[in-house]
């Protein structure tokens, strides 16, 4: 806490506990930030995306390589000269592979009380000593066998390690564990659905909601046994609150996606309101409050209950003081992967908002304020049998209009008609997510929370299969059916797929935003400066753009992408850099011979590279 409360320092993903990635450094402004200059580079040395942002600690900053995981200590000194480098076991990662979602996913380092605490995508935590880089300890916390790997998030209070896991398309059971820093013991493991004795609901668990205030809210809320392959992974951001001692996630996608095998088969109990009254699948893609030292749930938040769209929430839970109807609270904002933006009181998880949608979004007719739970669209809930959503629409559960809405999406994504009302089929918006696990920033000098989206919708389908599956085989029962295409906020057709967006927690409104028309979802990192630092550029470029009004003020074209959040610290000499690492992973398109000069995947060859930013004296 020492070392995080110093902004020379970066000793933690997201910078501070707060998980606002907001440097309170200031030397390089608005002012002066045409004079940004490279002062030296680095080569990572492993051709993947990195997602980590470095740690500085005094005259020490630490980078950590994707797979497989290189750990360095580079010395400030002497422009990057390498103090040591460790390199972790990697004798799992063939068996690991096959399992692992989505590319390198290392995210982040944490130090403290002179160690360094990464964990590698094969499920290992380590420990090193942060002079020698000697290894203190390794614990092997996922079962592989089971496809549970590890993303590489987070978080130190006190003297334990915490830390979740992933493997959602798997049947996984998702849970969060604790190490003693010192030795790598075991304090405990809590999961996300299951038996109150394993989900660490005792009575300290107040949930603001009655949805939540029942006898056994992460068991009862599944049918039969299926809560033993829930999903509810945890391989997002942790963000934790000194004064209340709560450290706070949210868990991923429910399992499997076709929610058949979570209910009473092709039954949804939905009031007239469109809300979900029975087997809402507590607690996957939900927000969690826990005690840091015990564990112990102290309240939840289903932010997508019954979830069968894959709408994980990975993101880190942001924590800001806020000014609400002239008062101020102490809150969590979140631009959540649904598509909605929430504002909850971080002591008791009551909405202090009405959630609103910052993409379009076809799954919500809105959140219901009164019972904390959102309003579905039915013509967006997925059946295994085409009979089943029959008899919804017979019961008038689906209007014309809904009805309409649906075949207008799917003119616009090229079929004629949408098996939607009468099938299996529906046009689905947000597809996955209306934004991902990339580091949200938010500025306590503009009140405004900082967020990369994005417009994709499509059509899904879920399938059948069976209530349980072997371990390793993958367990969404779905399929996609058709292309991806991009509908703006008021649901028109549109070439732009991504935004990077400012959007102010208290009226409830974008403020400005940055339109991109190629796929791109990059960290943000804010400054007292005035500034962002983001990718958020086709072409390789690195940005700093005015917190205010989203104006570009500075750029830099290094040549390939950027998935890993910009840093901000002091260097030896007294003055502020800023560090950002620029790479894309294997697998990028082939730049043909006679490629334009300008094509997109001419920036973006695989490989990795800091650069290392100072103002030009």
């Amino acid at each position: 806490m020492t070392l995080s409360a110093d902004p020379a320092n970066n000793v933690m993903p997201n910078i501070t506990y707060s998980g606002q990635n907001f440097s309170e450094l200031d030397q390089i402004n608005l002012d002066n930030v045409d004079d940004l200059v490279v002062e030296w580079t680095f080569q990572l040395g492993v051709a993947d995306e990195a997602q980590a942002p470095p740690l500085v600690v005094g005259d020490t900053m630490y980078v950590i390589t994707p797979k497989p995981n290189r750990v360095y200590a580079l010395d400030l000194n002497e422009q990057g000269a390498i103090k040591w480098e460790f390199r972790a076991d990697a004798e799992n990662l063939e068996q690991v592979l096959p399992v692992a979602c989505c590319g390198a996913q290392t995210r982040g380092m944490n130090y403290a009380e002179g160690k360094i605490f990464f964990q590698s995508l094969g499920g290992h935590v380590y420990a090193l000593d942060a002079e020698t880089g000697e290894l203190i300890w390794d614990v092997q916390v996922t079962d592989i066998d089971n496809a549970e790997t590890m993303v590489g998030n987070g978080l130190i209070v006190d003297n334990l390690y915490i830390t979740g896991m992933a493997g959602g398309e798997y049947g996984v059971r998702g849970y969060v564990t604790a190490f003693d820093i010192e030795t790598g013991e075991e304090a405990w493991r809590f999961y996300s659905m299951g038996p109150d004795e394993e989900v660490g609901i005792t009575d300290r668990f107040q949930p603001f909601y009655e949805f939540d205030q029942i006898e056994n809210p992460a068991e009862a809320s599944w049918f039969e046994d299926s809560w033993q392959q829930g999903g509810g992974s945890t391989w997002g951001y942790f963000t934790y609150d000194p004064e209340l001692n709560l450290f706070y996630y949210a868990t991923g996608n429910c399992g499997p996606w076709n929610a058949d095998y979570r209910r009473e088969w092709g039954e949804v109990d939905m009031d007239e309101n469109g809300i979900v009254q029975s087997y809402r699948s507590n607690y996957c893609a939900s927000m969690l409050a826990r005690d840091a030292t015990t564990g112990e749930l102290v309240w939840a938040y289903n932010l997508t209950p019954q979830d069968q769209w894959d709408l994980d929430e990975p993101s880190a839970p942001v924590l800001a003081d806020i000014e609400i109807d002239g008062e101020e609270r102490q809150t969590i904002i979140r631009a959540a992967r649904n598509g909605y933006f929430y504002v909850w009181d971080r002591a008791t998880g009551e909405l202090l908002n009405e959630p609103w949608p910052f993409v379009y979004q076809n799954i919500f007719k809105g959140v219901d304020t009164e019972t904390g739970s959102p309003m579905y669209n039915i013509e967006a809930i997925l059946f295994t049998d085409a009979e089943d959503r029959l008899t919804y629409t017979e019961s008038g559960a689906l209007t014309e209009e809904q009805i309409a809405m649906n075949e207008e999406e799917a003119e616009l994504y090229g079929e004629d008609e949408v098996d939607g009302p009468t099938g299996t089929e529906a046009v689905i918006c947000p597809t996955i997510a209306a934004r991902n696990w990339e580091n949200d920033a938010y500025s306590p000098q503009t009140g405004l929370l900082y967020t990369s989206v994005q417009f994709g919708c499509r059509q899904m389908r879920v399938t059948e299969g069976e209530y349980s599956y072997p371990a390793t085989e993958s367990y969404t029962l779905f399929e996609w059916a058709g292309e991806k295409f991009w509908l703006d906020r008021e649901g028109n057709e549109t070439d732009v797929k991504n935004q990077l967006q400012a959007n102010d927690p208290v009226t409830g409104e974008t403020v400005w935003s940055i339109d991109y028309v190629q796929p791109t979802q990059d960290p943000i990192l804010a400054t007292a400066g005035g500034l962002l630092f983001v990718g958020g550029d086709d072409k390789g470029v690195f940005r700093a753009i005015n917190a205010e009004n989203g104006e570009t003020v500075w750029e830099f074209r290094t040549g390939n992408q950027s998935s890993a959040s910009p840093v901000a610290f002091i260097g030896p000499d007294g003055e502020q850099r800023i560090a950002f690492v620029a790479s894309a992973r294997p697998g990028v398109v082939q730049v043909a011979a006679d490629a334009d000069p300008d094509a997109v995947n001419r920036y973006q060859r695989e490989g990795s590279t800091l650069y290392v930013f100072r103002l030009n004296d």
